[in-house]
Parts: C-alpha cells; structure tokens; sequence
C-alpha cells in the first residue's frame, strides 16, 4: 500500500469514527422524532424541493436580497484581484498553510463527506434517531443540489478555465465544456455539510459546534485557492451556493400536519371545525 493510499484511508476512517462519536454523544438528546419517508417518499421530496428551487427568490425578503447583493459584490471585487492573490500563494509557501491545506480540503469531497454523512445514518439506523437520519438526508440533498447540479450548470454558463491552466484570470468562454472553474464545487459541498450540520444540531447543542463545521469549510476554501485549484472569487461562490442550499434544505418544516377541514353537527345547523 503506497504512503499516499495510506494517508487516504487514514482520513476516511478518522471522518467515520468522528461523525459516530458525534452521533452517539448526541442520541441521549433526541426524542419525539417523526420517520423520515420512505425511499419513494424521499425521491418525492427531492423532486419537490427541486421544483420549488426555481421560485426562492420569489420569496426573499429584503434582507436575503441584500445578503445575496453582498455575495455578488464580494465575488465581483475578488474577480478584480484573483491574479494577484493567485501569484501572492505562489510566491508565500509555508509548511502551517501546506498542512492545514492537506488536513481540511477533502471535506468538501467524497473521501471526508461520504463516511461523515453514511455515519449519521447508520447511528441513526443503529440508535434508532430519525435526527441522525435527517441530517444524512439533507446533506446529501443538499450536497448534490449544490455542488453536483447548480456548480457545474455555471461551470457551463461561464466556462472559465481551471488556475491550472495558467490562462488570464479575466478569460470566459460561456457554453463551453470542460472549463469548469467557475465556481468552487469542493467548496460548495463543504458549506452544504457544514451549514445541515449546524442547522440540525443546533437545537440539540445550541452553538458549540457551529465554529467546528465552518471552520472546517473555510479550510476547504483556503486549500482550493493555496493549492492552486480555485480563483478567490471562486469559493466565495461556490461557498455562498451551498451556504444557502444547506441552510434552506435543513430548515424546512417537513413535519407539519396536514391541514384538516371537518363539518361537526350543531344545534340548528353544523359546525366547521378547522385543524392545523
């Protein structure tokens, strides 16, 4: 086995024991859960919340408008500057940043985010938690919404090249396959994880873990631009798509009643009686 493969299945078991270790502390707290749908029902959900993607801005108040504005305004400015900061880490190595690098870059990919999400789900089949099962459902949904269908459709719509291919940081060339730069799909995946983490844990733990998650994704942002994979303007984007992804699937009221309308009889007459 090469060192390299060592160092790989190393990460992946210690992603593994760590995502059961937060499991198992955090079973005592879970009560009063509802199931999660079955495979069919889940797909449904799915197909459900990809119908309802399309109309979010619809919905926005003003101050998610503003926040998107500001995400727009920061990508806009680090587009300006990308060379220099591109030619900046090229030119300052140090072996602190090469091993923080190393250690967070593979949670916003399959090696970190594939035995951390099996692991709630299995402590939650094993613990009988539907809350371990639901943070495995949102952040695979919206781990895929993000990095795996929204990413690479503006990958397509910008086409700009990967840092690697030593183009000019300025070069587009929309509808155009394999330049899929623009934005940061590792770090998209990891603010997905990350922010279905936080979000779902929150009422357990309340905050204590919220610096742990993120700061895990801002690792994976950092690797992406150190190691020469991503433009800045690049993970703030991907980061702010699955930010706002995670957040909005791991928030959702799914267990909400049905509302029920029922004619009850009434002294000279009937009732209505309404149930939500």
């Amino acid at each position: 086995m090469s060192p390299e493969t060592r160092k790989r299945l190393l990460r992946t078991v210690c992603a593994a024991i760590s995502a059961g270790l937060l499991a198992q502390g955090a079973r005592p707290a879970f009560c009063a859960e509802r199931p999660l749908p079955d495979p069919v029902g889940y797909a449904k959900r799915f197909w459900g919340d990809l119908k309802e993607l399309p109309k979010k801005p619809g919905t926005w108040r003003k101050g998610q408008w503003y926040l998107a504005g500001g995400v727009l305004a920061a990508t806009g400015v680090a587009l300006v500057y990308d060379e220099n900061i591109r030619d900046f880490n090229e030119t300052h190595r140090a072996d602190t940043w090469r091993n923080l690098s190393f250690a967070s870059t593979h949670f916003g990919d399959s090696t970190y985010q594939v035995p951390i999400i099996s692991g709630f789900y299995l402590g939650g089949m094993a613990f009988g938690s539907m809350t371990m099962r639901k943070i495995a459902a949102d952040a695979t949904e919206a781990s895929v919404i993000a990095a795996l269908m929204i990413n690479p459709a503006l990958n397509y719509l910008t086409g700009r090249a990967l840092p690697s291919r030593h183009e000019d940081a300025s070069k587009f060339k929309p509808f155009t396959f394999h330049r899929y730069s623009f934005p940061s799909g590792h770090t998209s995946a990891a603010f997905a994880l990350a922010s279905v983490l936080d979000v779902d844990l929150r009422s357990t733990f309340g905050y204590w873990h919220t610096p742990l998650v993120y700061g895990m994704a801002l690792g994976v942002a950092h690797s992406r631009v150190y190691d020469d994979k991503h433009y800045l303007s690049e993970v703030i984007l991907g980061g702010a798509i699955g930010w706002s992804i995670g957040n909005w699937i791991a928030s959702k009221n799914r267990n909400a009643p049905p509302a029920d309308i029922t004619l009850l009889p009434y002294p000279n007459g009937a009732q209505v009686a309404y149930r939500f």
